[in-house]
């Protein structure tokens, strides 16, 4: 094992978001992931996005990445109607296909849905983020043992560790940058080569 280096909290400890809106979990695991592929940018857990994000979902419950803003005013044939929506990009496919299904369920109620959609359970991103704790603590020299050891007040977040296997840990978490490094370039594709460090985090 290598000699152990300080860490900051903010770096690992994500247990702060253990009870978070599960949007707010997926904007801190691709702003984690943003991090490793050189965003620039500070931890999640410090950012002014972070404080945003907690402060409306107070901390529980469900925050949206499928917001209705409201009915627009175009024209449209019988049985349409226009609505204007704010999409979250951080959040994966079906996070925002599983909301906006529910936005549709709420349309059952005035009569527009007529068959009401079977709903899947989402996935849950804390176990990503765990492992990108893993990733961080070996590479400054812990191991399951001495982290345990040096972080005991941190004890509950770490023993959630011992679940995950160290080993694949960074393996998994290599995918995940190598799948986020894929998304970027499309990105910035799309933005006409602009760097995708300005474009994501554009008033962040």
């Amino acid at each position: 094992m290598s000699k152990k280096k300080e860490i900051a909290t903010e770096e690992w400890d994500f247990s702060v978001l253990e009870k978070a809106p599960r949007t707010v979990i997926h904007r801190a695991l691709q702003w984690e992931l943003d991090r490793e592929l050189g965003s620039g940018r500070e931890p999640f857990l410090k950012s002014a996005e972070c404080r945003r994000a907690l402060a409306a979902g107070k901390g529980q419950g469900s925050a949206s990445g499928v917001v209705e803003l409201g009915r627009a005013s175009d024209k449209t044939m019988p049985f349409e109607e226009t609505h204007n929506f704010r999409i979250d990009w951080s959040q994966p496919r079906e996070e925002l296909t599983n909301q906006f299904a529910r936005w549709l369920d709420s349309q059952e109620k005035n009569g527009r849905l007529v068959r009401k959609p079977v709903l899947g359970k989402p996935r849950q991103p804390l176990t990503m983020l765990r492992k990108m704790s893993i990733v961080r603590l070996k590479a400054n020299g812990y191991s399951l043992r001495t982290a345990t050891a040096k972080f005991s007040d941190k004890k509950r977040f770490v023993q959630g560790l011992h679940k995950i296997n160290w080993t694949t840990a960074s393996r998994e978490v290599g995918n995940a940058l190598t799948r986020r490094r894929s998304n970027l370039r499309a990105i910035e594709r799309t933005m006409g080569g602009k760097n995708w460090r300005t474009s994501v985090y554009q008033g962040a």
